[in-house]
């Protein structure tokens, strides 16, 4: 249906359009998040959308390295902030408050991004806290999961991003197709008819329909057929159970051909034989 959002944003400005959603409540697996990214992919696909991109991000991994970095309010906004913009210099200029080993520690989660099996494993070769490493384990999964389904998709990770995502709880996903401007559909996990801290776990997707729509590729023009006044109703039905669009005569014409290009017909039916409109 119709969406209807307070304020657009930069990648999405529009603020009103059509979307297609879909939820899977109650499991907390990593595969829950595999059906629903491939799902979506497979929607996409099945309307000859090509050259599509899934970019993976973990918007709770920075609160949790924060969480156990144990920093005062002031100082864990200006990492947050600067994890946010992924300003690497911003980081290595809290060296002296956080230590040079976590300040190299965070550039180089900064760096662990794109395509996905590179990213990872350099997010892997980082020595996170305990309850980072959790988030990190579930995003190698799911990672794991869509790559043994689907192993020519496109697939990205941006380890740091969250804008726009904070109300996941999880893995988060957004859909691409090169050539094709903004997004197709985003989605993630979240916590079902909670309040961001209860609830009951989740997933969804939502594919976007003005991206969409802009992304299918054009139909060929259907074939358009006239058929004289008189001709059996058996005939024009047969006609159309073949794939044509019949447009029929209202009266009797002797110049079929001019009445059929008239019409705007690409054949017209002539003792029973199809012929081409010049």
């Amino acid at each position: 249906g119709q969406v209807l959002r307070g304020r657009g944003t930069q990648m999405r400005p529009e603020r009103q359009f059509g979307q297609v959603g879909s939820e899977l409540i109650g499991s907390s697996q990593p595969q829950a998040d595999t059906e629903i990214i491939l799902m979506a992919v497979e929607a996409l696909t099945n309307l000859k959308i090509t050259d599509l991109s899934v970019d993976l991000a973990l918007p709770t991994l920075v609160p949790a390295i924060i969480c156990e970095l144990n920093l005062d309010g002031d100082s864990a906004a200006n990492l947050r902030t600067a994890l946010d913009r992924k300003d690497e210099a911003a980081v290595e200029d809290l060296s002296d408050q956080l230590g040079k080993e976590v300040t190299a520690n965070l550039a180089a989660l900064l760096r662990a991004t794109g395509p996905a099996d590179s990213a990872f494993a350099a997010l892997e070769g980082l020595d996170l806290p305990k309850m980072a490493e959790s988030e990190r384990k579930s995003l190698g999964t799911v990672i794991k999961k869509i790559r043994a389904a689907a192993p020519d998709l496109n697939l990205t990770v941006d380890p740091v991003e969250s804008r726009g995502l904070e109300y996941h709880t999880g893995v988060t996903f957004t859909i691409f197709a090169g050539g094709v401007r903004g997004e197709l559909g985003r989605g993630g996990r979240y916590l079902a008819g909670g309040n961001g801290t209860q609830g009951e776990p989740a997933t969804g997707m939502s594919l976007f329909m003005d991206t969409v729509l802009r992304a299918v590729p054009a139909m060929d023009p259907k074939k358009r057929l006239y058929i004289p006044i008189n001709t059996d109703i058996s005939q024009a039905r047969k006609l159309r159970s073949e794939g044509w669009i019949t447009v029929d005569g209202l009266a009797n014409d002797a110049d079929i051909e001019s009445d059929a290009k008239r019409l705007g017909c690409t054949h017209y039916l002539s003792d029973g034989k199809i012929t081409y409109t010049n």
